[in-house]
């Protein structure tokens, strides 16, 4: 007799629910968002399954909904979609909620974001940060990466957005050996830790990767998956890559701070030959056509490896003398004002300076996130001649920098925090002191 009154209420279901359980995609992980501008914007998420959906905008102000632009999938044999989707035609200074038609996996998390104003100069505040070791499975609550305690500060932190320096993700073993394993290892992370959901919609994310994300340890332009690696990473970060550009750097712009994403990887030489590439010679030609014309303040170059730093323990762009300094070069002769490299890879932070032909440069370390220190045994032989005392940290952390004041009067002040949020060390650049002396 129960079996037949169950029987009946499902039979009493409004057909149209049934239908969209059977026929509606289930949302895995996501929203979030990444390049946003005054008018546009690209939203993540993935999905499983298959049937028709829906993902819009909605102006928050206006109570309008807006519908996307385009649609990028990236998938696999198991009805698992990565999917990038574009929105145009938005209103500067507008906010915005991700909506959505997909059923929802439990503690979806909400994705609002307030598209950039059009005002030419403003006070920003932005978060960075590399290495996020993490693993899922058995082992996930004895990996060194289990601790998801930061994330927690960074999704307080009342930023504009964030910027990753690469080893957002490890591949790992079996990762290698192809792109089911390396799509699925993507996945994994995004679905299996709700913190990193969290934070990941809290606000706009932008992305470069370094070896962990791009291949096995220290890998370089001869890893044979790196096209697998490329499809996998643009699929995964909602980057407005450059136009007829096959690789991962791209530029984007808040206020007056530019932000240059190179690809450490792509081009990369083997280590030992002096004269051996590391952004190669396209990308590093875009880079300085690029820095030459920017009328930014603030001209943010973000680098997977350490830039100044010409310690031989450890990968560095000073492993390539000839390019690096080529660059170098070219920023003190051009007087190219308000650089600084924003890097990673390291397992501790810093904040180096360093003169250079006239030129002041600096060099803000943020590294790692969760991954573990560098082994105290090691520390000896990763002095840094041109650190600024005091901003060494041998501790989990992220970085905030802050850009205040009037137009020709702006400030520059980078902070690190600790796993639990805890400040260790400020420092302040004036907008005035960047560039050659008495020039």
């Amino acid at each position: 007799m129960r079996s037949y009154v169950y029987a009946l209420l499902i039979l009493a279901l409004p057909e149209i629910s049934f239908s969209q359980i059977i026929n509606t995609p289930v949302i895995t992980s996501g929203p979030f968002v990444g390049s946003v501008t005054t008018t546009s914007a690209k939203v993540w998420l993935s999905y499983r399954g298959d049937g028709a959906y829906s993902v819009s905008l909605q102006d928050t102000a206006e109570t309008s909904t807006v519908t996307s632009s385009a649609l990028h999938k990236t998938g696999n044999i198991s009805r698992d979609t990565a999917l990038i989707v574009d929105f145009t035609g938005l209103k500067a200074g507008h906010t915005y909620q991700v909506t959505y038609s997909l059923r929802n996996k439990p503690l979806t998390p909400k994705c609002v974001f307030t598209t950039q104003t059009d005002a030419p100069v403003r006070d920003i505040e932005f978060l960075l940060g590399s290495c996020a070791l993490l693993n899922t499975g058995i082992t996930g609550a004895v990996f060194p990466g289990a601790d998801m305690r930061i994330f927690t500060p960074m999704i307080k932190a009342k930023t504009d957005f964030m910027v990753w320096l690469g080893d957002n993700i490890y591949y790992l073993g079996r990762d290698y050996r192809g792109y089911s394993n390396m799509f699925m290892r993507n996945l994994k992370i995004r679905r299996s830790f709700k913190t990193l959901d969290l934070f990941l919609a809290s606000k706009p994310q932008y992305s470069i990767w370094d070896d962990h994300d791009y291949g096995w340890n220290d890998s370089d332009k001869n890893f044979p998956l790196k096209d697998t690696a490329l499809t996998i990473f643009r699929g995964f970060w909602p980057n407005t890559y450059e136009e007829n550009v096959h690789e991962t750097y791209f530029t984007f712009r808040y206020s007056d701070a530019e932000f240059f994403m190179t690809d450490g990887r792509w081009y990369r030489d083997a280590p030992g030959d002096t004269a051996g590439a590391f952004l190669g010679s396209d990308q590093l030609q875009w880079l300085k056509t690029k820095l030459l014309k920017s009328d930014a303040t603030f001209k943010f170059v973000c680098v997977g490896s350490q830039v100044l730093n010409d310690n031989e323990h450890g990968e560095s762009y000073a492993h390539y003398p000839k390019e690096r300094n080529n660059l170098l070069d070219y920023i003190a002769a051009n007087n190219i004002k308000g650089v600084i490299f924003l890097t990673g890879d390291k397992h501790y932070a810093e904040l180096a300076k360093r003169e250079w032909k006239g030129y002041t440069f600096y060099d803000f370390t943020s590294s790692p996130i969760t991954s573990p220190v560098i082994p105290r045994k090691l520390l000896k032989g990763f002095n840094n001649p041109n650190r600024i005392e005091g901003t060494v940290v041998y501790q989990k952390n992220f970085g905030k920098i802050s850009l205040t004041g009037p137009a020709g009067n702006r400030v520059c002040k980078l902070y690190l925090y600790g796993k639990a949020g805890h400040l260790k060390w400020d420092y302040t650049i004036k907008s005035e002191d960047m560039g050659r002396k008495g020039k």
